[in-house]
């Protein structure tokens, strides 16, 4: 129910069958870094989660906004073989895994706004955080963390910096946190294993149906610049192709922000 703490035995329960480790906790600072360290100290696979965050981060450092026990804030500790040149592409796989999953829990449709916004109705309902350390040459732990609002009314999400809306305000029935949990952790869990960085190109494909600015006229905001182009989707390696009138530019998650041309 709205601002209860989750069904921590059922969560945890699910987690476990899955094989990772269950990382409880009432607040904390993050939960990415309570996965990176988790996985230091024990080298477990894990899902750590947390009813509030006090250090909460989204993309480029900016604060998330974190109330106890009325949203998600959850990190995915997960180990997996995956070159550097296709490591942006997690976000993508992640992004359309809640897609799917908030599908099923809200009866809503979602989309997603690159690299890893995850939107309805233009306003920002989560996002998607990703961190990595190296194992070996070739594996690596990410933690893979998102964060979703759940139980947020008009007057609170009138605080925040952009448009955003909640489950709450969205949802053609009644809402179970732990449930919507569940079910997240689920589709997170098993797509990232699926993922094959080989087939790129099915991810690719797939994700312009989620893509929020798809052939749209967009604004990509680089360091001082502010290029103006369409959206031509992703290409393999998980890189913005923008249509300009100089032509096409590439462009990587790490370096830009992107808008509607419209905003």
């Amino acid at each position: 129910m709205r601002g209860e703490p989750i069904n921590e035995s059922l969560v945890g329960r699910t987690v476990e069958r899955h094989g990772f480790d269950w990382n409880y906790s009432h607040e904390t600072e993050s939960t990415n870094a309570d996965a990176l360290q988790y996985h230091a100290d024990h080298q477990r696979e894990v899902v750590a989660f947390s009813e509030a965050q006090s250090a909460g981060r989204g993309r480029r450092g900016r604060q998330w906004l974190s109330p106890y026990a009325r949203n998600i804030y959850c990190t995915i500790g997960i180990t997996k073989q995956m070159p550097a040149s296709r490591q942006g592409l997690l976000s993508i796989v992640t992004g359309v895994a809640l897609c799917r999953a908030l599908r099923q829990s809200a009866g809503a449709t979602f989309c997603l706004k690159w690299p890893n916004d995850v939107l309805h109705d233009g306003r920002k309902l989560g996002g998607i955080l990703i961190e990595s350390r190296p194992l070996d040459d070739q594996h690596y732990f990410f933690a893979i963390g998102f964060g979703l609002n759940v139980y947020m009314d008009h007057d609170e999400l009138a605080g925040v910096s952009q448009p955003a809306t909640s489950l709450e305000q969205v949802a053609e029935g009644r809402l179970d946190r732990s449930q919507v949990l569940i079910e997240s952790i689920q589709s997170v869990i098993e797509s990232i294993r699926a993922f094959d960085p080989d087939a790129a190109r099915v991810l690719v494909d797939e994700f312009a149906h989620f893509d929020a600015f798809h052939d749209r006229a967009v604004e990509v905001i680089a360091g001082d610049r502010n290029i103006a182009g369409i959206n031509r989707g992703i290409t393999d390696s998980g890189q913005l192709r923008l249509e300009t009138a100089n032509g096409t530019e590439f462009h990587s998650a790490a370096e830009i922000s992107l808008r509607a041309a419209s905003e």
